[in-house]
């Protein structure tokens, strides 16, 4: 009995046999929490599957093994068609809904640089025609020519980036 004292492992308790000292299960499921932890592996898988998946495991990966199967048993319970792939496919739903709003944030706030730069570039302009010299030389420092229009500004100013496949995506969420 690997669990001490004489009191049988989880699974042993939940299938009412006596713990033996090379128990595969022992391990794995203590004697008081795993008994309900055992109980839904044994409801999805049956204790014997799962001893002879244990089996062929090599034993530094079965504690691995045995979270894996009872995330699975878990998930199956709650899902008995899908089990954890329908958890998968609702984070990937969620992760694909964060990914269409950043890419909408982030195309918004290209609109409003954009905006913004425009908005510069008349104030530059103007301070061109009210402070004469003072304001061509501004512009020449930011790297403008005096006969530069405001999309040629803004487009030195900041980078322009194409509409990828997700932000269009994200373009028609946000709208619908």
């Amino acid at each position: 009995m690997a669990t001490g004292a004489g009191s049988p492992c989880g699974a042993c308790k939940f299938l009412r046999r006596k713990c033996t000292s090379d128990c595969i299960f022992a391990p794995y499921f203590g004697s008081d929490q795993s008994p309900a932890q055992f109980a839904a592996i044994h409801r999805v898988f049956g204790a014997s599957n799962v001893s002879k998946l244990l089996a062929q495991v090599p034993v530094h990966d079965r504690c691995e093994a045995v979270a894996t199967i009872a995330y699975e048993a878990q998930a199956r319970i709650k899902d008995p068609v899908y089990g954890c792939v329908g958890h998968i496919f609702a984070l990937q739903q969620q992760v694909m809904q964060v990914k269409a709003q950043l890419a909408y944030r982030a195309a918004l706030s290209r609109v409003l640089e954009d905006q913004q730069c425009q908005e510069n570039f008349s104030v530059f302009l103007q301070s061109d025609s009210e402070y004469g010299a003072d304001g061509v030389l501004l512009m020449q420092q930011m790297g403008c020519r005096e006969d530069v229009s405001a999309q040629e500004f803004c487009r030195k100013r900041t980078p322009h980036y194409e509409f990828g496949e997700l932000q269009a995506m994200a373009q028609r969420m946000m709208r619908s």
